[in-house]
């Protein structure tokens, strides 16, 4: 809003409150809803809350994240530094923005400290219930060697905030600028004038103009906040956090006012994929992507004694091909960002690599597809072939499915797309692949509404992977994507290394039956609690669809599993987690043979990146596991663990000394046959 045109009886009367009120406690208790202490009838503590290491955080802040209630307005945060207390109020958010930005900045921690934290919950009426479990956070002492440089943008379209520290996004606010609306362009924060005309931390950025909290003399705040410009060319934020940008942004600090949309909320969600069982010269995508809002990046691992030269040749939608030459050092991992490759046309794209020497090769993409924020990590396939298959695959509500076929041959490829419903007749394309072409698919424009598995066959031998992207309602709502290499032969074996239906997770077993006999199938979990099996029927031609947290005895464990057929069927696994700092999901495939050797090029434990290796041995004896972890400074870590007999090992790779904060790839090798897979969980700003 604009100021009262009296400017000098205002900041007379601030002076006048600043008198009367210590200015330290008045920066936490100038809010009515700012409070010490329970009310009667406020809604329970929020759920999951944790201390969440962020990069951009070291030694300036502690993070904390925590799954949002539905029931609640807003949330109030204390610290200690005893767990018994007493706890401090250190501030507060609103639920509209920890449901969007779900975390929490202290930015009054000190680095190389130990902290206790406790968090409660508003109802609408601001009603504030009991203060949660107790949480531990220690602080990284970090010395910087530079002022950190702070700036604001303010996207008039996104109605959001933006503050940054050094080029990064550290936090995002919802806001509400001019109805009529707000002067555009490059300004600087003024002065810091405490409560102006009813309005709690004022901030002046131009005569006349301040961003500040919602006036304490209007209601409605929530459904405005985010969505509808209300004021008066002013940015009002919301009670609960105006605080926080007041105490962050020193007087000078730069603030651009954009109309356009910045539209950076982060990439967050989670991502798996099973290893490959040996190295090879040549591998293949089909998948790749780099317009829009995609980032996309191949990951390379030489696990030999000498250094290799990657051929890798990109493959663009209507557009000449781009050839680049790589090297992998001997025993090193390498990762190209491929948004920046000179000349590779912003559009989908198949890639193939031709090696002199032996390795491993991934891709990882993150992105924002029309608002389904989140990333995937994916397997090369290291050769091309005539089958491939999936069992997943929804085109109904939210979900968007592809699929991406890759000819890498000089000649067309006849090719039969074969389509598995959970009833009723398979759906059959027939078409060419022209040489040396990638081709995309919308499966919902052939099976509409369905949940659906897929089968290639072609004449020449081709490359195919399979993108979901999904936005559903499960508790918090989840939203991302990913991609999955085909499977080339069906199997009467599989194996499931991940799997959980504890916490914040939904699991689910999708099964095809590619073949005109019913399959008789036996699922066997292994749970801590001990075994579990059962028998079901899969019809001929047919999808079927297990969720694992629905069966009796399967509803909160972390579980491996294995699946036998009397004939041959395919399987793979989607796993949705409703965590709110990492809300999203993956399917991986099956596997279907054992081995004493794992390969991962991808693997992260910088940021907000938790990188997990699940191992699961289903022999009759134990495993001894060996693991080298080649970072990308070109230094090695070896980790030794044992796998019981029937039994899962989950290694969280963030917790190894010497890997924190890094890129790696894995390499692990057994004295027993097991199943390796790899699993991702992030929250990343961008």
């Amino acid at each position: 809003m604009h100021l009262f045109s009296d400017r000098t009886a205002a900041r007379r009367a601030f002076k006048l409150l600043a008198l009367a009120i210590v200015f330290s406690i008045s920066l936490l208790l100038a809010l009515p809803m700012f409070t010490l202490g329970a009310e009667e009838g406020g809604p329970p503590p929020p759920a999951g809350v944790e201390f969440f290491p962020r990069e951009e955080d070291s030694g300036l802040r502690v993070t904390l994240s925590w799954n949002h209630r539905p029931d609640c307005a807003g949330y109030r945060v204390y610290r200690s530094e005893s767990t018994d207390g007493p706890y401090a109020l250190v501030g507060g958010v609103s639920a509209g923005t920890a449901s969007e930005f779900p975390f929490f900045l202290d930015d009054t921690a000190a680095g190389g400290r130990t902290y206790y934290y406790r968090v409660s919950a508003l109802d609408d009426k601001w009603r504030e219930g009991l203060q949660g479990p107790v949480v531990k956070a220690v602080t990284e002492r970090y010395m910087r060697t530079s002022a950190v440089g702070k700036g604001i943008i303010v996207s008039l379209a996104d109605q959001r905030v933006y503050f940054f520290e050094n080029g990064v996004i550290v936090n995002i606010l919802r806001c509400s600028t001019g109805a009529s609306g707000t002067p555009t362009g490059n300004f600087r924060i003024l002065d810091h004038r405490g409560t102006v005309s009813g309005c709690n931390y004022w901030m002046d950025w131009k005569p006349n103009y301040g961003m500040h909290a919602w006036p304490s003399y209007l209601g409605e705040y929530e459904e405005n906040l985010g969505v509808t410009p209300r004021s008066h060319g002013c940015i009002r934020l919301h009670p609960l956090e105006a605080y926080w940008p007041y105490n962050w942004a020193p007087d000078g600090t730069p603030l651009m006012v954009i109309p356009n949309s910045y539209s950076r909320l982060p990439f967050a969600g989670a991502s798996c994929s099973a290893g490959a069982n040996r190295p090879s010269r040549t591998w293949y995508f089909a998948e790749g992507f780099t317009g829009g809002e995609f980032r996309d990046y191949l990951t390379f691992f030489n696990p030999g004694q000498a250094d290799v030269n990657a051929l890798t040749t990109y493959y663009p939608e209507g557009a000449d091909r781009v050839v680049e030459n790589y090297r992998i050092p001997a025993g090193g991992r390498f990762t190209v960002f491929v948004n920046a490759v000179p000349g590779l046309a912003p559009n989908g794209h198949a890639t193939k690599i031709e090696a002199d020497g032996e390795i491993v090769a991934g891709q990882t993409e993150y992105f924002d597809y029309g608002g389904r924020r989140g990333g995937h990590a994916s397997l090369g396939a290291s050769a091309p072939s005539k089958e491939w298959y999936f069992a997943e695959g929804y085109t109904g509500g939210w979900f968007d499915t592809y699929l991406l076929l890759f000819n890498p041959n000089e000649k067309a490829s006849p090719t039969i797309v074969t389509y598995f419903l959970e009833s009723g007749e398979p759906v059959v394309q027939r078409f060419d692949v022209p040489p040396l072409f990638r081709g995309t698919i919308l499966v919902n424009a052939v099976v509409p509404n369905r949940p659906v598995s897929i089968a290639v066959a072609s004449d020449l031998p081709l490359v195919a992977q399979r993108t979901v992207y999904f936005a559903w309602g499960i508790p918090n709502g989840v939203n991302g994507g990913d991609c999955s290499l085909g499977i080339d032969k069906p199997s009467k074996i599989w194996y499931l290394a991940e799997g959980s239906t504890q916490n914040f997770f939904d699991e689910y077993v999708l099964i095809l039956n590619p073949y005109g006999e019913t399959a008789n199938v036996t699922a066997s979990f292994y749970p801590e609690t001990g075994p579990y099996s059962f028998h079901f029927q899969v019809t001929p031609y047919s999808r079927a669809t297990m969720h694992v947290n629905s069966i009796p005895g399967l509803e909160s464990v972390n579980a491996p599993a294995e699946l036998s057929s009397d004939r041959e069927i395919v399987v793979e696994r989607a796993m949705y987690t409703s965590r709110d700092s990492r809300r999203g999901g993956h399917v991986s495939t099956g596997i279907s043979s054992l081995s004493t050797a794992w390969y991962f090029s991808e693997g992260y434990t910088g940021g907000t990146f938790d990188e997990y290796l699940l191992l699961y041995n289903p022999g009759d004896a134990g495993a001894a596991v060996g693991i080298t972890f080649h970072l990308e400074n070109g230094s090695d870590v070896r980790y030794e663990c044992g796998v019981p007999a029937r039994k899962r090992v989950t290694v969280h790779v963030d917790e190894i000394p010497g890997v924190e904060w890094t890129g790696n790839a894995v390499e692990i090798h057994t004295d027993r046959p097991i199943v390796a897979e790899q699993s991702e969980y992030f929250c990343m700003p961008r």
